[in-house]
């Protein structure tokens, strides 16, 4: 993993934050403590006359959102409300996926935001920032919050915390609750809220959805939000196995972006932000997932090295771009001069006038 991850942090043996994290998940935590301490949690929050949901639990789909509702609702037995952002770009496998989670027996809301509004904020995010992501992220972090305001339900459970699996400062990776505290220091909102991307061509009443409760409203019904991954082991592989089991479905034709072909399955434009992760610091999806699989032991430096040089970085694929163009209303060139707008210090040319980036490992 280069050092040009946001967040990420080396120590003086050059050992990186998420490597440390790895090992204190394995050597330091005490895992049978804190399901006990979530336990409790789950106690303190759950609806005695069964006339209310117990807790929130914010989903997409994907397998980690299958895992999680399998385990708070027949391992912890919790009664659920489920809540799903509605992507303006969900794919049919991601629609398949979502019904396979309902059919747990859950109910569901699956949110549409104002398109209109969220198509103006992902053009401006895309030409401004680079990101065409920010708005789904917005509204990931901010519709789950207003719907607990709106029903009572103080008790929202997240999946990963991405600090933890990821990397991050020391003082910002063992962190149980996604407040806005955490919010905050997350750089993929780019230290904005949705107020602020209103201009004259965005108004405010149509990002309603994506702005963040203010505290005194949270307040009011002692709003919990928690990372699950905080007080049970997390891991991608045995949460597909588990979400295999309730009907989850992977991309069979192989992965559109990184090795794994169960991940970032439900949303095309997913896929166009992790290459501009790629453009811009140099690494992509396949880093991250090969990072992943070392630090559990499943892989070795030498074999993640070789797939990053195979898979990290490939475009999106052409229905993806024309998809995404064509909803925001700019063209291919367009697109493409964007990209290379945003090319981190670590892109050269060579002679022939390809793009490359310079001093990679093994160069």
């Amino acid at each position: 993993m280069p050092t040009s991850r946001p967040k990420l942090h080396l120590n003086e043996e050059g050992i990186c934050s998420a490597c440390i994290t790895a090992k204190e998940k394995k050597e330091k935590i005490d895992w049978t403590n804190r399901e006990n301490i979530f336990r409790e949690i789950l106690d303190k929050f759950r609806n005695k006359d069964k006339t209310n949901w117990d807790c929130i639990i914010p989903v997409s789909g994907g397998k980690d959102s299958i895992y999680q509702v399998h385990m708070i609702k027949n391992n912890f037995n919790m009664n659920p409300l489920c809540v799903t952002f509605r992507t303006d770009a969900r794919t049919k496998l991601g629609e398949e996926n979502i019904q396979a989670l309902r059919d747990m027996g859950v109910d569901h809301i699956d949110f549409t935001p104002n398109p209109v509004g969220f198509r103006k904020l992902r053009k401006k995010c895309f030409l401004e920032e680079g990101d065409c992501s920010i708005p789904d992220h917005l509204a990931i972090w901010s519709i789950p919050p207003r719907i607990a305001i709106a029903f009572k339900i103080p008790l929202v459970i997240w999946g990963e915390n991405p600090d933890i699996e990821y990397g991050a400062p020391e003082n910002e990776r063992d962190v149980s609750n996604l407040n806005r505290k955490w919010l905050d220091k997350q750089n993929i909102l780019k230290g904005k809220k949705a107020e602020d991307w209103v201009d004259n061509n965005i108004s405010i009443d149509e990002l309603i959805s994506l702005i963040y409760p203010k505290e005194e409203e949270l307040d009011k019904i002692n709003y919990t939000p928690i990372f699950l991954g905080y007080y049970i082991t997390w891991d991608s592989k045995n949460n597909l196995e588990t979400a295999k089991k309730h009907g989850f479905k992977s991309r069979e034709e192989g992965p559109v972006v990184g090795i794994y072909n169960y991940a970032d399955l439900d949303c095309m434009y997913i896929v166009i932000h992790h290459y501009f992760k790629y453009i811009k610091f140099g690494f992509g999806s396949a880093s991250d997932h090969v990072s992943n699989e070392i630090r559990k032991g499943r892989m070795t430096r030498e074999e993640g090295i070789k797939l990053v040089r195979e898979m990290d970085g490939r475009e999106p694929p052409e229905e993806y771009i024309k998809h995404f163009c064509k909803s925001i209303g700019i063209t291919k060139e367009k697109f493409w001069e964007t990209v290379d707008e945003y090319r981190g210090n670590m892109w050269g040319k060579n002679e022939k006038g390809e793009w490359y980036i310079k001093d990679w490992i093994g160069d």
